[in-house]
């Protein structure tokens, strides 16, 4: 019983560490956003700024355990400057969480949530022992043992001659070997029943949130697409689906990839054809964009594309530069990413020590 405790627990601790991040953002650059934006936008912020601080010590292949130091540090000034600084904005955050909850009265909000909740079960109780089992889970696992971060390769354990960027330029795994060092958990634990069940929680936040925006008059509408497109999840779970990275691989990236960013995507390219002037779209949609990579690394060339393809289609429309210079600089990151890995594909590679 002590694990399972550890899983819920870490899973509440990360919500309100998204909610925290999304608040500080929030302050940062005057942004208006609701409620479940914020806790959006946190998302995003948090594996963002993680990434930040992971990357360098991973290319200088330093010692993992400084980078647990480094993000304790980090993460504990954030969260005291938020609680110091805005305490207001904090509270008016649960407030509008609170608020919501008791304005969708009535058997349909227990109802989904018993839905969701079974997806999580559901998605918990699945096996799926693949080579990509085997080699995120066991990078996870090789990190917390050897102290290392992509020094070995996480399905055979054997020391590799060089840094593999196809899954080093994105430190969502070692994110996940720090949850293990922080908890003392295993690796299959922490991304089959902390990750796998954060990534379902996410989704649905993100479907309620695009239900409030195309059905602003009621919010049981919005609800109530919640839980059908969680049925739909159910129904068509297929191999060739992301029904199956949710239902079934929903602790890997491309599960991540395909349930939270991009739909996250699709609600802020939402949002800008709706209001493409407001400066809260624009920097959900940066958001996005700089943290697709940090959680996927299956988002290096799909984001962007989305984005250049929803701005181009507005531009076409409003024959605005401004439009196409802020997509310029959302499309920037995974554009660097790109660079990056594409020299390494032509043999620039980082040997290891």
């Amino acid at each position: 019983m002590v694990q399972p405790a550890l899983c819920l627990l870490i899973i509440v601790l990360l919500g309100i560490e998204f909610g925290i991040f999304g608040i500080g953002v929030r302050r940062i650059f005057c942004l208006r956003l609701s409620s479940c934006e914020t806790e959006l936008l946190g998302f995003f912020a948090y594996f963002g700024l993680f990434q930040m601080a992971a990357l360098p010590l991973i290319l200088l292949q330093r010692p993992f355990h400084e980078l647990v130091w480094l993000w304790i540090v980090i993460a504990a000034v954030l969260n005291l400057s938020v609680l110091f600084t805005s305490g207001k904005d904090l509270a008016g955050f649960l407030r509008g969480v609170f608020a919501g909850v008791w304005r969708l009265k009535g058997f349909l909000l227990p109802a989904v949530i018993l839905l969701v909740l079974f997806v999580c079960w559901f998605q918990a109780t699945q096996q799926y022992m693949g080579w990509d089992t085997t080699d995120y889970i066991g990078t996870v696992n090789t990190t917390v043992y050897t102290d290392t971060m992509y020094v070995y390769e996480g399905n055979s354990g054997v020391k590799a001659s060089f840094l593999n960027l196809r899954y080093a330029l994105s430190a969502f795994y070692m994110h996940s070997a720090f949850l293990c060092k922080m908890a003392g958990l295993g690796g299959m634990i922490i991304q089959k029943y902390v990750l796998g069940t954060v990534c379902i929680l996410m989704h649905g936040l993100i479907l309620f949130t695009i239900g409030k925006r195309l059905f602003p008059e009621d919010e049981k509408k919005a609800l109530f697409m919640t839980g059908l497109v969680f049925v739909m999840h159910l129904g068509f779970q297929t191999i060739y689906s992301t029904s199956d990275f949710l239902l079934i691989r929903a602790y890997e990236a491309k599960g991540f990839c395909g349930n939270v960013v991009i739909p996250a995507m699709f609600y802020a390219v939402l949002c800008f054809w709706e209001e493409q002037k407001k400066r809260e779209h624009w920097a959900l949609l940066f958001a996005v964009s700089f943290s697709s990579v940090p959680v996927s690394m299956s988002s290096l060339v799909v984001v962007p594309a989305l984005l250049v393809i929803a701005v181009l289609a507005q531009w076409f429309c409003e024959r605005s530069w401004k439009i196409l210079w802020r997509c310029f600089w959302c499309a920037a990151p995974n554009a660097v990413y790109l660079i990056i890995y594409f020299f390494y594909t032509r043999g620039f590679q980082i040997m290891i020590k």
